[in-house]
């Protein structure tokens, strides 16, 4: 099969590379415009679009993917991994077998931008990826096959989206192949059944510290490492990420919600129900740090703001 390959992030490019490791050509490569990223909002290229250039491959970083219809159109098929726009009709058909995305859940369930993280937030025990054919609705298309992993009960969101860049790999190389031969079996989705994983807002990162304890955890391990969950305290100007945590105590908590409870060389926080200890986390102008170093010198004391 000769594919076009449009995607943006980090887990795009372990597809796009699972595919140039496979029987596939990918004859072109579509990617996001180079945008200022990180602290110093340096311009910097894309993952697939660093991988496109190492692998001497066509690129192209278009405003919008339509401006490249035609050449798609030279290839037997699209395939999309996190691309980061909405394809219109003369792009989903430009390709004579279609357009096919590789979709971080078990559709129907998760469709939308933010399907990782909101299934770890929901406190899921297993999600998947899915290999679509690409319609003009969100995530509404009809799938090929679908491939599970369990989401053990620490994994963060940066380790569920490492693991599902693999799977979603071995999903498009497979699922192409089948194309290839004409062996395809698509189902179609149970719109019934569905559920949507938009884009989280500003207020979802804030640690809600009234929660219990276990939506807190979640809500940690599904923004770690990429968004960071935060939090405020009065000893800091600007937001304190929390960045690794485990359930230290389950049972109701007589303190208020977010009070810093005693320990040595701990953090403990109080939870509506139980007490959560923190053990990586960020304060504003500074490096990732363990409680233990964190805690080194200085004394942390009274609330987080919930």
């Amino acid at each position: 099969m000769k594919l076009a390959f449009a995607g943006t992030p980090g887990f795009a490019a372990t597809i796009l590379r699972g595919l140039l490791d496979s029987e596939h050509e990918v004859g072109l490569v579509i990617s996001q415009p180079d945008r200022p990223r990180g602290r110093g909002r340096k311009v910097t290229r894309s993952p697939v679009a660093e991988l496109a250039t190492e692998a001497g491959l066509p690129l192209r970083q278009p405003a919008r993917i339509s401006e490249v219809a035609g050449e798609i159109s030279d290839h037997d098929a699209l395939v999309v991994a996190a691309y980061g726009q909405i394809l219109r009709a003369d792009t989903l058909h430009a390709a004579p077998l279609g357009a096919w995305n590789v979709h971080a859940s078990l559709l129907p369930r998760y469709r939308g931008a933010a399907p990782i993280e909101r299934a770890i937030m929901a406190g899921e025990k297993e999600t998947g990826v899915s290999l679509m054919r690409m319609d003009e609705g969100l995530d509404t298309g009809p799938f090929a096959l679908q491939l599970r992993t369990p989401i053990p009960p620490e994994m963060t969101g940066g380790e569920l989206t490492a693991a599902l860049a693999e799977l979603g790999a071995n999903a498009v190389v497979k699922g192409m192949s089948n194309l290839a031969k004409n062996s395809l079996t698509l189902s179609e989705q149970d719109n019934g059944r569905a559920t949507y994983a938009p884009k989280l807002g500003d207020k979802e990162r804030v640690i809600k510290w009234s929660e219990p304890v276990e939506k807190v955890h979640d809500q940690v391990r599904a923004l770690t490492p990429h968004i960071g969950a935060r939090t405020e305290h009065p000893d800091w100007s600007g937001p304190i990420k929390v960045l690794r945590a485990r359930i230290f105590e389950e049972s109701t908590s007589e303190a208020v919600s977010g009070v810093v409870l005693p320990a040595k060389a701990r953090i403990l926080v109080s939870c509506g129900e139980g007490v959560l200890e923190v053990l990586e986390l960020q304060a504003p102008g500074s490096k990732v740090l363990s409680a233990p170093d964190f805690l080194r010198g200085r004394r942390l004391e009274g609330s987080f703001s919930s």
